[in-house]
């Protein structure tokens, strides 16, 4: 299905694709995008094996009709700026400010009088996995605002307001996003590990030894780990593992620690990366409780 910039004659295409700060917990998401998740998500993450998060971004955008013109994907922001291939006038640019899930969205296109409109959205984003988009959009001109959901989606709101055509387009980019490097999960965007790990070094190192963070939200998804960028401290990271959630500690020996902490009562247990794409990690000693502390790059 491609998408197309026009909202005469391009909604119904766009009707069709939408209707088939929390903490980063594993809840597990319902539904998807609009999308059929078993012709979908196997079929995206097959195709785009071994290809970098904004590859992944511009093929799939690519192959909804638009070009892609930049894309980053990083703890210091996400950028993604497409214009359709079709009808060049029309452009989208999302913008995430550094380590966080909310931001803006830029869409302009001509209309039929030749008149350039240009709509700039405030974007709040509560979910975003292969699975399900959950956001709040807000037109800064007109204050007009729509909560969308991808699992709950409703093709005749699409023709009610024009702010749904937004939405749609967000979705779509943020799908690509999610099959590539960045999730976003009650809130808290979390990045594939590759993406993270080399930002979070970097501001540790410029900080002094109180402020320095030694573990991060982790969460698994699709065979990958994600990881957050909000530090935690010791009673945080503690406090999270006894939930049964993951953590990614900065050295194997904060992983192990973290993990002896969790369950003093032995040893902790070590493991390899279960394939590639994973990473070493610690249980608690019996798996009590139920938690991976990470640690490291993936295999």
């Amino acid at each position: 299905m491609r998408l197309l910039p026009r909202l005469s004659g391009a909604l119904m295409a766009l009707v069709a694709l939408a209707a088939g700060g929390g903490e980063l917990s594993p809840a597990a998401a319902a539904d998807g995008h609009g999308r059929d998740p078993a012709a979908h998500a196997p079929a995206s993450r097959d195709r785009f094996a071994g290809m970098s998060g904004e590859a992944i971004v511009e093929q799939g955008l690519a192959d909804e009709g638009f070009d892609t013109e930049a894309v980053h994907i990083g703890l210091d922001g996400i950028e993604v700026v497409a214009a359709s291939e079709d009808h060049g006038d029309f452009t989208m640019r999302l913008d995430l400010a550094p380590g966080s899930s909310s931001g803006t969205l830029t869409v302009s296109d001509t209309g039929d009088g030749g008149i350039r409109a240009v709509d700039i959205y405030e974007v709040e984003i509560e979910e975003s996995t292969e699975d399900r988009a959950v956001f709040d959009l807000t037109d800064l001109g007109t204050g007009e605002a729509l909560h969308y959901d991808s699992a709950a989606a409703s093709p005749s709101i699409a023709f009610a307001i024009p702010i749904a055509f937004a939405a749609i387009s967000l979705g779509t980019a943020l799908y690509y996003l999610a099959v590539g490097a960045a999730i976003v999960i009650s809130g808290v965007l979390a990045l594939e590990t590759a993406k993270a790990v080399a930002k979070i070094l970097e501001e540790n190192a410029q900080r002094s030894s109180a402020q320095r963070r030694y573990y991060y939200p982790a969460v698994r998804r699709n065979g990958k780990v994600y990881i957050s960028g909000r530090g935690l401290t010791t009673s945080q990271a503690l406090a999270r593992g006894r939930k049964g959630w993951d953590v990614w500690a900065t050295s194997r020996g904060f992983a192990r620690s973290l993990a002896k902490k969790l369950n003093p009562s032995n040893l902790p247990e070590w493991h390899r990366a279960h394939h590639d794409g994973y990473l070493r990690h610690y249980h608690p000693y019996g798996h009590r409780p139920n938690m991976h502390a990470f640690y490291g790059l993936p295999a």
